[in-house]
């Protein structure tokens, strides 16, 4: 019998844990490069916009879709951003995604 929180398989922990490892490998690999050296300006200020350009690089190609309900959280995000913090913006949009595409 199938449960819906049932504990993940042995694959499924190895993939878990080797995703992981991937993830925590790429921070930690570049803190241990670049800690003993000096940065310039220039190549901290890259460094310090680079979570914005991926957050934008994630978002981005979700403004290509014809479907108006995704549209329309988006913009809600968009105009959200401007007042309120990220974790309520990305909160209020799911809601409003999952509303729109449950009772639309």
């Amino acid at each position: 019998m199938s449960s819906t929180f049932a504990l993940p398989n042995i694959y499924e922990m190895l993939t878990i844990l080797a995703m992981a490892s991937a993830t925590y490998s790429t921070r930690i690999i570049g803190f241990l490069w670049l800690r003993k050296r000096t940065l310039s300006a220039r190549a901290r200020a890259v460094l310090d916009s680079s979570p914005c350009c991926v957050m934008v690089s994630v978002a981005a190609p979700s403004f290509m879709t014809t479907d108006i309900k995704m549209l329309a959280a988006l913009f809600f995000a968009f105009a959200l951003s401007f007042k309120f913090n990220l974790g309520i913006t990305i909160c209020a949009s799911v809601v409003l995604l999952g509303i729109l595409q449950n009772f639309l």
